[in-house]
């Protein structure tokens, strides 16, 4: 009897998790009523008269702060750089008149769905033309499916799961995502037609390769750019000799839509970054003269959930850039890559 004292005491611990399980279970069931659609966010809030949209979780509830400035929008929270009307366009219309299908109103299983005190969901919250609160969303976790994620509104216990993409419209695409500023940023820092570009000039340390776009045919007399055959490159400097045109091109096309990851702090000076003397600098000139120049300075590491890149900033204004190496390097060539196979 002394033998089988443990293994009756485990059946019995067994027995009465087994009981626990069902009886959650069966509380949490309970909780949950039939699935019936409704609006979670007011379908009454106009999406034009929206001045001031913030993002946050948990008790930060301003992590990102976006606000309307004469005809586009800035991101308070990023030095005031400007924010991607899109997005936010997006963002407000995946919340105008959100729906969702209801799951539970209980407040001891909001952690379930994420949107609980313990799991610091994510709000967004928008203002109208007077800067009052016009609604506020919280978010939770996503579905099962990943179709799809938990929402309520903040003081309701409601639990809806929406289908829209709402979560993706914040980028917030991984369960660990946090809001960021860097998402909603027009991160643009130079677009042209490629085809108008006339001379770029790669600056690298004591070295300076000037080429040249040399048009073999006249455009259409429009003043548009001729068709990409009617050209090619040579280089003027610092001897002249002709250029690989599908190499050059390359450069050329990585010129025309110069984009960033990370905006940084304009404030702090050029020198901190490495852009007041940069050792690289590209200068682009257009078919009407006008020109355009791209300084890289230091590295930035990817530490503390920061974006790895080099600090730029470009002639056009004191916009403080991070644009991915992999993109410098498109650009700036040695004079051995631009050279006709042999």
């Amino acid at each position: 009897m002394t033998r089988n004292r443990p293994l009756t005491i485990l059946a019995l611990a067994t027995a009465l998790l087994l009981v626990v399980s069902v009886a959650q279970r069966v509380l949490h069931r309970r909780a949950v009523t039939s699935p019936a659609t409704a609006t979670v966010v007011s379908a009454d809030f106009d999406p034009d008269g929206i001045n001031r949209v913030t993002v946050g979780a948990g008790a930060d509830t301003a992590t990102v702060v976006i606000e309307r400035l004469g005809g586009g929008w800035v991101t308070r929270t990023a030095w005031d750089h400007p924010a991607d009307p899109r997005k936010i366009q997006e963002l407000l219309v995946a919340l105008d008149s959100l729906q969702g299908d209801f799951r539970s109103d209980e407040a001891a299983i909001l952690d379930d769905y994420g949107l609980g005190p313990r799991s610091a969901p994510v709000e967004v919250t928008l203002f109208g033309k007077d800067w009052q609160p016009v609604c506020a969303l919280l978010l939770g976790k996503r579905a099962d499916d990943g179709a799809g994620v938990f929402v309520r509104a903040p003081g309701s216990n409601a639990v809806y799961l929406a289908r829209t993409e709402v979560r993706g419209k914040l980028g917030l695409w991984s369960p660990d995502s946090k809001p960021e500023s860097r998402h909603f940023l027009d991160l643009s820092v130079f677009k042209t037609d490629a085809a108008g570009i006339r001379r770029i000039s790669l600056h690298q340390g004591d070295k300076t390769l000037v080429m040249e776009k040399i048009l073999t045919a006249a455009g259409p007399g429009d003043g548009s750019a001729p068709p990409p055959q009617d050209w090619e490159w040579t280089l003027t400097a610092p001897s002249r000799r002709a250029l690989a045109k599908t190499k050059v091109d390359g450069v050329m096309n990585a010129l025309a839509a110069v984009q960033a990851a990370d905006v940084a702090d304009p404030g702090v000076g050029m020198d901190r970054y490495g852009l007041w003397k940069a050792e690289r600098r590209v200068e682009v000139t257009l078919a009407d003269g006008s020109t355009f120049e791209l300084r890289v300075g230091d590295a930035r590491p990817a530490t503390g959930g920061a974006q790895e890149g080099r600090y730029c900033m470009t002639s056009l204004d004191r916009k403080i850039w991070v644009i991915r190496d992999f993109k410098i390097e498109q650009i700036f060539k040695k004079l051995e890559d631009l050279l006709p196979d042999a």
